[in-house]
């Protein structure tokens, strides 16, 4: 029986120079995890491996975890590399996520993360609440912010704060490390205050893939529901954190 379920497909359109030569291609990806490790589901960076039997790829931080042995039909992974994968992650560009507001910027899909993070620094610090690890810092959301991006001053890294509400109950909080799951992880800690109550949520960040960034659908783990009597009467959700990363020694947070 045939499967009539759609398929992914790729979209390609070639722009030709006067003289006849190609300048670029424009592609359109209809599957937007057609480029993520199919065994952790993050994004491909190279190097990229592939099993000898049928070809199934992993990303170089599953290779070593799965013992060279792939998941998939057993056959051996070992160091033999998929080029035509890595070819095509060197040769694909994104635009910046801020494309609407007026940026040109272009990122390197193999190296995404890092250049998010650098073009992000340079175009767009203003964006984003600045702190260091290990240091207290308030931040507060209006009524209308759903979300609220936080960058760590000395290395960059990008983390977002986002709020869902929840019906007749108040506001699910949660801090997310925009980047790949195998870079590590960080700790954090989320305290809201009232008059007469106090709220705190221990727990590891989750990493985001940038192109995840904007998901609402509601949190089911690692979130901190905020009642709404939390709320100023201005419309505020003001909130204290503190951010280091995972296997840090214990420290008493600075102010």
């Amino acid at each position: 029986m045939e499967n009539d379920e759609a398929q992914p497909y790729i979209e390609a359109q070639v722009h030709e120079q006067q003289d006849g030569s190609h300048s670029h291609v424009v592609i359109t990806l209809t599957d937007p995890e057609l480029f993520d490790c199919p065994i952790c589901s993050e994004p491909l960076t190279i190097p990229v491996y592939q099993c000898d039997q049928n070809g199934h790829i992993a990303c170089s931080s599953c290779r070593t975890k799965i013992n060279d042995k792939c998941p998939f039909c057993s056959g051996s992974i070992g160091f033999n590399r998929c080029r035509a994968i890595e070819k095509a992650l060197e040769s694909i560009t994104t635009s910046c996520q801020n494309t609407q507001y007026g940026c040109k910027e272009s990122l390197t899909f193999n190296k995404k993360a890092k250049q998010l993070y650098q073009h992000f620094s340079s175009s767009h610090v203003n964006s984003a609440t600045q702190f260091e690890y290990y240091v207290i810092f308030h931040v507060s959301l209006n009524a209308d912010d759903n979300f609220l991006v936080l960058q760590e001053k000395k290395g960059g890294t990008l983390f977002i704060l986002k709020r869902h509400h929840v019906a007749d109950l108040g506001n699910a909080v949660t801090i997310s490390c925009i980047q790949p799951g195998f870079r590590g992880r960080f700790f954090h800690e989320l305290d809201v205050k009232s008059e007469e109550n106090f709220l705190r949520l221990e727990s590891f960040t989750k990493s985001t893939p940038s192109r995840q960034v904007i998901d609402d659908r509601p949190p089911k783990t690692g979130f901190l529901l905020i009642p709404f009597d939390f709320i100023s009467s201005g419309g505020q959700l003001k909130m204290e954190i503190c951010i280091w990363p995972e296997g840090a020694s214990p420290f008493t947070p600075q102010k």
